[in-house]
């Protein structure tokens, strides 16, 4: 069968209205901060970049986590936004009820009013995020924070002045950036499991999609690790598919977890019913196919007999490729191909591995980020 590589520019067009604009919108994927028996205060500094030129730059807080489970306390959030950089005045973050302090019940998601920012594409900013809690209460969280990026975090309220002191922890941010763009721009729904969410790349919250869109296209993740397309249906996604809203379009990675004990059949069936989800919220769907997956990073034996030579893994990538579904198939990336061992395609090309036989490494996921053309984007 021939390979099947589509590009950016074959999605297609954004609509108008509010939209994701920016980089690194992205879902609380990362469990709960450990409360404490005091009063906590923790201000993330968190890199963005405009994908598109815009306007209404807005932000958008959430507080549930990992597989939509709601947090069991409020969090109060307090916002600023550094634009362009080096600017010595933060623009102020207002919630819609007009308070700078934002209270956001559990399960809750709530969109702040317009700051008035007009976003340039490719122009870098930094959002600062107060998020407090009382005594023996917990937050979500879920991007980690650089020093490489200019990235941090302090326990303190430094949302107007003030820097951070520490980094690499997860923190807590926005799930998304949105705004009007001044011209029609697709946006990414990133859907799937760890590899979507750049597990075992360099930084670990990468991964090869938002590589391959670099600040070219707008997105935002809700991809989450050991997630299956089965198990992101029902209560476990109601969440996460309200930022369905700003976006246009989907890129799916799902497939190494939905062979842990499910067959081929069953995929079929279960990858539909997401791709009707997905259809139903408006979206356009890319497909990525399904990697292989080993003992360990040293053994090269096949999992389990679905991932073999002749198993349901590669079964379904050829079913993918065929595109059954063009009605809810817009394209198909196929990432497993520069992953597997040309000689040997049940297993990894040692190259790519990341520390185990599930996940690829940074080269892997640069790998796959060239799959995903966007170099013909008008």
């Amino acid at each position: 069968m021939s390979d099947v590589t589509w590009t950016i520019s074959q999605i297609g067009n954004g609509s108008s209205g509010l939209k994701s604009v920016a980089t690194r919108g992205s879902h609380y994927g990362s469990g709960l901060s450990i409360g404490t028996t005091s009063a906590r205060v923790r201000t993330s500094k968190t890199y963005h970049e405009f994908s598109c030129d815009c306007t209404d730059v807005a932000l958008v807080f959430g507080n549930y986590y990992d597989f939509d489970q709601l947090n069991t306390n409020k969090v109060t959030v307090r916002a600023s936004i550094e634009y362009p950089i080096g600017s010595t005045t933060r623009t102020e973050v207002f919630g819609p009820s007009g308070s700078r302090d934002i209270v956001i019940e559990p399960g809750g998601l709530v969109e702040s009013t317009g700051t008035g920012i007009r976003g340039k594409k490719g122009e870098g900013f930094y959002v600062y995020t107060c998020i407090s809690v009382q005594a023996n209460e917990s937050y979500p969280t879920g991007l980690v924070v650089y020093s490489s990026r200019g990235e941090g975090f302090a326990d303190a309220d430094i949302v107007t002045s003030g820097t951070t002191t520490g980094n690499g922890q997860f923190v807590y941010h926005p799930v998304a950036i949105i705004g009007r763009p001044k011209q029609s721009t697709p946006v990414v729904l990133i859907v799937g499991d760890s590899i979507a969410n750049g597990a075992q790349d360099n930084p670990q919250d990468r991964g090869f999609i938002p590589l391959a869109l670099g600040n070219q296209i707008p997105w935002i993740r809700i991809a989450k690790g050991n997630e299956s397309s089965y198990g992101f249906a029902g209560a476990a996604c109601r969440l996460r598919m309200r930022l369905a809203k700003y976006c246009t379009h989907s890129i799916i990675h799902y497939g190494t977890n939905d062979f842990m004990g499910k067959t081929l059949s069953q995929y079929q069936t279960d990858l539909t019913a997401l791709l009707q989800l997905l259809t139903d919220y408006g979206l356009k769907n890319f497909v990525c196919t399904i990697p292989p997956r080993t003992v360990s990073k040293t053994d090269m034996a096949p999992l389990n007999a679905a991932f073999g030579p002749d198993g349901d893994v590669m079964k379904a990538n050829n079913w993918i490729l065929s595109n059954p579904r063009p009605d809810l198939i817009s394209g198909i990336f196929d990432t497993s191909r520069v992953l597997r061992n040309t000689e040997r395609p049940a297993e990894w090309d040692p190259d790519v591995l990341g520390g185990d036989g599930v996940h690829p490494g940074a080269v892997g996921h640069t790998r796959m980020a060239q799959v995903i053309d966007i170099s013909k984007i008008a």
